[in-house]
């Protein structure tokens, strides 16, 4: 039976003020999804969307340019690792990163269907969990050239599930940061990609952010493992491990994204010739929720975050793909969808 949503008009919430306290609860609670809001300055708003939309992108080398923007595949595996974050994961959030193929094996797909079944959910409980093994834990990369100079390297981070508060909560969640280099490789800074503040995020520069080595540290905040730079950064809503000053004795769980599961480029996924193809599936991955936050997100290709401030040939989607297939429930026409 199809859902009805309830609308409340103004003269009946002022005649139940439970309703009305109801009402603004869930639209403060809303905001968890409604971004940070750090502002960014004028240029970076504006400009730099022109600049990228007009502009010359770089001619591609004549070999081992597989991406064919201009920059080695070399340099870029190269910058990748050296500036590859420290993520520390609060040892109490109970929804542990993966990876692509780590899903796909413990999930059913198929490939070019007409016809999905409509669930209420695409992953069971122990998908949901993540893996415990950091050996599974991978970071997809993308290194690009910037259109207004410089060059960005994205880091996207795979949890199988965001166990936000309250309601919000959905299956998948893609996170990232995105490192900022100047023309030499410098680093000047990095966006932390949170909730809807995510194309690309806040900027911190190099200076503000905590680093160990050419690595920068940062908080995955419990559940929702949005990006922050430190616990005074943290969302009203959110909470986190310790910063862990030490890191070798922290008690939650630094993790160095090059080791373990690795680093792997975002448009090439040597492991999985499938998970190669899904990353460039353009539904969400997992079930469709109706309340805000409830919904699972695309992959990293078709988020606004993906290529920001890059030239327009960056924001090129691989080729289209796998489709899951949810516990039976009954049959729908469906064009692209993980699941609803």
């Amino acid at each position: 039976m199809p859902f009805v949503p309830l609308v409340f008009s103004p003269r009946r919430a002022r005649r139940h003020p439970r309703l009305a306290s109801a009402s603004a609860l869930f639209l403060a609670l809303a905001g968890v999804e409604l971004g940070s809001g750090h502002a960014r300055d004028l240029r970076e708003a504006w400009m730099d969307p022109v600049v990228a939309a007009v502009g010359s992108p770089p001619a591609p080398l004549a070999s081992g340019d597989a991406d064919r923007d201009g920059l080695s595949d070399t340099r870029e595996a190269e910058l990748a690792r050296m500036f590859a974050p420290i993520v520390i994961l609060d040892r109490e959030d109970h929804a542990l990163p993966a990876s692509v193929p780590w899903v796909m094996e413990k999930s059913d797909f198929v490939e070019g269907a007409a016809v999905v079944r409509r669930a209420r959910r695409a992953f069971d409980d122990e998908v949901r969990k993540g893996s415990e093994r950091p050996e599974d834990w991978v970071t997809y990369v993308n290194v690009y050239p910037r259109a207004s100079g410089g060059i960005h390297v994205e880091y996207w981070f795979y949890y199988p599930y965001n166990d936000g508060p309250f309601f919000f909560k959905h299956e998948s969640d893609w996170e990232h940061m995105t490192v900022r280099l100047d023309e030499e490789g410098r680093p000047l800074g990095a966006y932390l990609a949170r909730h809807e503040d995510n194309a690309p995020g806040p900027y911190f520069s190099w200076s503000r952010l905590r680093k160990d080595g050419n690595h920068p540290v940062v908080l995955s905040a419990r559940g929702t493992h949005a990006t922050y730079a430190d616990r005074k950064d943290l969302a009203w809503f959110e909470s986190a491990a310790a910063s862990c000053d030490d890191l070798a004795a922290c008690a939650d769980r630094p993790w160095r994204t090059w080791e373990g599961g690795g680093l792997s480029r975002l448009d090439d996924v040597p492991e999985s010739a499938l998970a190669r193809r899904a990353l460039g599936f353009d539904g969400r991955w997992g079930a469709t929720g109706f309340l805000p936050g409830t919904s699972a997100p695309r992959g990293p290709m078709f988020q606004s975050g993906h290529c920001a401030g890059g030239f327009a040939i960056c924001r090129k989607p691989i080729e289209m793909a796998s489709l899951p297939a949810p516990a039976p429930d009954h049959e729908v026409s469906s064009r692209q969808e993980i699941s609803e």
